[in-house]
């Protein structure tokens, strides 16, 4: 089974995003063997040593163990490693990201200010500029670019430089949310990001947008968040 070679994936991270959607589809229970590599590596029309870099991969994710003279024994379902499921209300926001762990980057006072469209509402003129790995169980899943409103950083700075923005702009006195947006799309990893999560590069990465806007129709939140893609779930009940 031929993968794309013109992708700017690499070869390995296909393959394990393919073994992932197959244990997610129940191919192979908890505690069952993957085929011989040999085997994935005819499947897949790749050199052995590129199915063994796949395999890294998923033990790395604690999907399998691969054990020389044993074999690859799967650990867990993929869907197990879906543990974050988008939010689709702002309840479910807060609730997602607060008391997870925020490492700063980078802080910068910056003349920067967001690329904001006319529906997402007015500028608020001066914008701190944060970049932060959020982590889980110790694990980094994902990179975060904000554009927080500089009257408001300048409210409560040591919080905002030391723990996730969300939650706190939710218990902050004086602020009025009205207008929460986001979209997701499809992104990949470049190096930079690849090395801050501990993913391969070229890896595929949900990419959400999300602004915040407070009753006067002021942008007081603009964020790009990458998430890796095999942690995310979004579920929608689109029901008649």
């Amino acid at each position: 089974m031929l993968r794309s070679r013109q992708s700017a994936i690499p070869l390995y991270t296909q393959i394990a995003a393919t073994l992932r959607a197959e244990m997610e589809a129940g191919a192979w229970a908890v505690g069952a063997k993957l085929p011989a590599i040999e085997v994935l590596a005819d499947k897949f029309d790749v050199a052995p040593l590129t199915i063994r870099q796949a395999l890294t991969t998923l033990e790395n994710e604690g999907l399998v163990r691969c054990r020389q003279g044993i074999g690859t024994i799967v650990l867990k379902e993929g869907l197990e490693q879906r543990w974050l499921r988008l939010p689709t209300d702002w309840d479910s926001l807060v609730k997602m990201v607060d008391g997870l762990e925020a490492r700063m980057t980078l802080i910068e006072a910056s003349n920067r200010v967001p690329a904001l469209r006319s529906e997402d509402g007015v500028s608020a003129g001066a914008y701190k500029f944060l970049k932060r790995v959020h982590y889980r169980a110790d694990r980094p899943f994902c990179v975060i670019e904000l554009f927080l409103a500089t009257e408001i950083y300048l409210r409560a700075p040591k919080q905002f430089r030391n723990q996730v923005v969300v939650p706190i702009l939710n218990r902050m006195d004086g602020i009025s949310i009205k207008k929460v947006t986001q979209q997701v799309s499809i992104d990949v990893a470049n190096a930079a990001t690849a090395d801050l999560i501990a993913a391969p590069l070229g890896s595929p990465l949900a990419k959400v947008r999300r602004t915040i806007s407070d009753t006067s129709g002021v942008v007081i939140y603009v964020a790009d968040v990458l998430y890796k893609s095999n942690v995310v779930q979004l579920d929608m009940d689109i029901s008649p």
